[in-house]
């Protein structure tokens, strides 16, 4: 837990209270759903346990009661999501039934849909400069966010591999390396206002996926 960087929150004992529906583990799925948006759109520094409290409907009591800090909040939040997509993911395909060029096409497609949402643009575009100030709090959005993603992929990539007899290679840097075709340009484009209006999602996607399963050689010897 993230102790050095905690931040005073204005923790006056407004009596908001819970929200009466659903179960425990609903609502706080809930919360940390309605934090993360919050987070997203106004940034950490800006985003009190206080604002969080009242932006849900809880009061301050029931989030100090899980978590230390804002920044323990975040995490959680973020794990959550990576968790609901990753899970989302894995069930895009019957991975027996699906040649590995589809899968990583829908699953590369559900991946860049997600970052290029503007509010994880603009995420992003805030995170760069006050993750920079919180090291250990950068290391550990990378672990709850893509390392999880890469572990998925390379979880993918190893199966698909023992199913079919391909050979064995790092996956877990594959991944990493299919992850960072698919997303650093058009994501670096979409921080500075610079993607075109008439960008195809798809070509980006097909390019890259060819790119990854057979090097520029192959695409070469491909399209011959």
């Amino acid at each position: 837990m993230m102790q050095a960087h905690t931040t005073t929150a204005n923790t006056a004992k407004t009596r908001v209270g819970r929200p009466k529906a659903g179960t425990a583990s609903e609502r706080h799925s809930q919360l940390l759903s309605s934090a993360l948006a919050l987070f997203m759109t106004e940034g950490v520094t800006q985003t009190s346990v206080a604002r969080i409290a009242a932006h849900c409907g809880v009061s301050t009591r029931t989030i100090y009661e899980r978590y230390d800090n804002k920044y323990d909040l975040l995490i959680a939040a973020i794990t959550q999501m990576v968790e609901q997509d990753v899970s989302a993911m894995v069930q895009l395909d019957d991975l027996h039934q699906h040649r590995l060029e589809e899968i990583l096409t829908n699953i590369g497609r559900f991946m860049l849909n997600r970052v290029l949402e503007p509010r994880m643009v603009s995420f992003y575009r805030i995170g760069v400069s006050e993750f920079f100030h919180v090291p250990e709090l950068a290391l550990a959005i990378k672990q709850a966010g893509p390392e999880r993603l890469f572990q998925m992929l390379a979880e993918v990539l190893a199966f698909y591999a023992a199913q079919h007899r391909f050979p064995k290679v790092n996956f877990k840097q594959a991944a990493e390396s299919y992850c960072e075709l698919l997303i650093a340009g058009p994501r670096n484009k979409a921080l500075f206002g610079a993607l075109p209006a008439d960008w195809d999602i798809e070509e980006h996607i097909n390019f890259v996926v060819a790119l990854f399963l057979n090097g520029i050689t192959g695409m070469e010897h491909q399209h011959a």
